[in-house]
């Protein structure tokens, strides 16, 4: 399946027959993985094949994601400080929007777990947070820890409020860029009473490469912009509020 995905990558779309002829399997394999990739959302399927979405799968360095969209994501994090409460244990996801909300945290007494190198920086400077970093593997571009290591250690807390970003989110559940992800997510969403994902407006229709949380698993989604009429139907039959943090 993943050949299939890099050619599509330089030729945006295929069809069964050329997946038969460049791959050398039968059609009915052929179509196995047609449906497998659409539904997972890698693809779209047109008639008499496949075609890409339209998607980001390649991870962007964080520096540079760090200055997209900088005055939305100002926005939207200060938003999310205002629904944290005295006494809290909040996690913090590995995210330039959710790192938006760290020093706009004000209410006493709160407790913070995170994986990510840059929210912990930030923490630092916050000396009435109490501050606990998740240990792992270490990602040197995304700048945050990961693997069996992190995913093990998180089986230690439970949180009052989850705080996410998302690589993309459709009417299907949020997407991200590492396999690892999933299974992270899952677990964290098991151990959060309430999970808010924090997503400018260039996130919604979008897919990434693997889908780690339906859209039933979240509580909130704070955005800058109204969302389309598509996306709005799917978050209100999932019971997600959505938020709009205007300016």
């Amino acid at each position: 399946m993943y050949r299939i995905l890099e050619y599509l990558e330089g030729h945006e779309a295929m069809t069964v027959n050329e997946i038969c002829a460049i791959f050398g399997v039968s059609r009915d394999t052929a179509r196995r993985d047609v449906v497998k990739l659409a539904e997972r959302g890698a693809v779209i399927r047109t008639h008499g094949g496949i075609a890409l979405p339209k998607f980001d799968k390649k991870i962007q360095e964080y520096a540079a994601r760090q200055r997209n969209e900088p005055q939305e994501k100002l926005r939207i994090g200060e938003y999310a400080a205002t629904l944290v409460e005295e006494d809290e244990i909040l996690f913090l996801d590995v995210s330039t929007t959710v790192q938006c909300l760290i020093p706009r945290l004000r209410a006493a007494g709160l407790t913070v777990v995170t994986h990510s190198l840059d929210n912990a920086w930030l923490l630092m400077e916050e000396e009435a947070i109490q501050t606990y970093l998740l240990g792992g593997l270490l990602h040197p571009k995304l700048r945050h820890m990961t693997g069996y290591g992190t995913l093990k250690k998180l089986e230690d807390y439970r949180f009052t409020k989850a705080f996410l970003g998302a690589a993309g989110i459709t009417g299907e559940g949020i997407y991200y860029y590492d396999e690892d992800d999933i299974y992270f997510k899952q677990e964290l969403v098991r151990r959060a009473e309430q999970v808010i994902v924090l997503a400018d407006h260039t996130k919604f229709d979008q897919y990434s490469l693997f889908r780690a949380l339906e859209l039933p698993a979240i509580d909130i989604i704070i955005t800058d912009q109204p969302v389309s009429r598509k996306m709005q139907k799917a978050l209100d039959d999932a019971a997600v509020e959505l938020v709009i943090a205007s300016g």
